[in-house]
């Protein structure tokens, strides 16, 4: 049950509170107030106050209605009210995209690093924003979200040391592409990010505790609880890659031994088969490397779920492509051996590997959160 208040300090968040509900179902007027524990009165202030702002409006149930009496009124998210950009950093290159509040893109583009200095491709992804400020109102554009491998210090919006992403360490990138584009900026980490456009956009829209896992290059891990991304003190964390699940294993790079991603990565677990790429193993059925690999996820996931009493377990990444066989392997290897007695989900990802999406996501957050 979500809980409003009736305190003026709170009105903001209860604003956030409604936008998050209506965008997930149905509510009238009557339902909010019920749903968030608030007066009618209260209620009525609010709406009407978001009314005049542009960021909902209210339409009647359709002929289809199998209620009793009248059709009510429901309140609806105007999803072109707003607009958010949001940029991908890979290894390799950049997404860059632009986004409604109803994570529908307007624009969705693919860009190659123009150097090897970070200051240029920040000028770079500057001129980018400016493109993009020409297609919608500017009082619509509330700001910039940045999705970037980690670490990072998301308080300040700085990189810090990736690996294999040296051109980017220590770089202050919120800082200095807010300036240059005059938008304000947020950085976050891939994980988490792509767990909050599942949280939007995916099959976690009503959960409130799971885990995003993204299985690539190396493995991350986005936790949310209560609904809200989980961090540390000093926001770091959720490197779930860097469990050991051997204790006398493969050095890593970390300075740990026998670290999840040493095996479970994808470049790891195709080390020696002959293919070239996990999809590459699934359209050949190879289920001895389709098991290995969900071995190996499962002694990771396991330590997550004892920590952390998830519900559902997002499978994102390159592991996502193909299917669902592993996650039903996971699954029923996993609800085995947790020490939680309910049953876990593991599902693949709904929101898919678009990166700018993900992105957008953490600047839409200021809105549902």
């Amino acid at each position: 049950m979500a809980h409003g208040t009736n305190a003026e300090m709170m009105k903001t968040n209860n604003k956030k509170l409604i936008l998050n509900l209506i965008r997930q179902d149905n509510y009238s007027r009557v339902d909010l107030a019920r749903e968030m524990k608030l007066t009618k009165a209260t209620l009525s202030i609010l709406t009407e106050e978001m009314l005049r702002e542009g960021l909902i409006f209210e339409e009647a149930a359709g002929e289809d209605y199998s209620g009793v009496g009248r059709r009510p009124i429901y309140i609806r998210l105007r999803e072109k009210a707003r607009y958010v950009i949001g940029i991908g950093l890979t290894r390799s290159g950049y997404h860059t995209g632009l986004f409604d509040l109803g994570g529908n893109a307007v624009r969705i583009e693919r860009h190659k690093y123009c150097s090897d200095n970070a200051d240029d491709n920040i000028k770079a992804m500057a001129e980018i924003v400016e493109r993009y400020k020409k297609i919608v109102p500017l009082e619509a554009l509330p700001g910039i979200g940045v999705a970037v491998p980690g670490p990072l210090d998301y308080k300040t919006g700085t990189i810090l040391n990736p690996p294999n992403f040296e051109v980017w360490h220590n770089c202050e990138l919120s800082k200095k592409l807010s300036a240059l584009c005059g938008l304000p900026v947020r950085l976050e980490n891939i994980a988490n990010a792509m767990a909050v456009a599942e949280q939007y956009f995916g099959c976690c829209r009503r959960e409130k505790d799971f885990a995003y896992v993204a299985v690539d290059e190396g493995i991350g891990s986005g936790i949310v609880t209560n609904g809200r991304i989980y961090r540390s003190q000093r926001g770091y964390g959720n490197e779930l890659g860097h469990i050991s699940i051997d204790i006398n294993g493969k050095e890593c790079s970390c300075g740990n031994h026998g670290c999840l991603e040493r095996y479970a990565a994808i470049p790891e677990i195709l080390k020696g088969t002959g293919y070239e790429s996990w999809k590459a193993v699934l359209d050949d059925n190879n289920e001895s490397i389709i098991r290995k690999e969900a071995e190996y996820l499962s002694c990771g996931i396991v330590s997550l779920l004892n920590l952390f009493d998830l519900g559902t377990i997002v499978l994102g990444g390159s592991i996502s492509e193909g299917g669902g066989k592993i996650a039903e392997i996971i699954a029923k290897t996993v609800n085995g051996r947790a020490i939680s007695r309910h049953a876990v989900r593991v599902v693949m990802s709904e929101a898919g590997h678009e990166r700018a999406l993900a992105a957008a996501s953490i600047a839409l957050s200021e809105f549902f959160f």
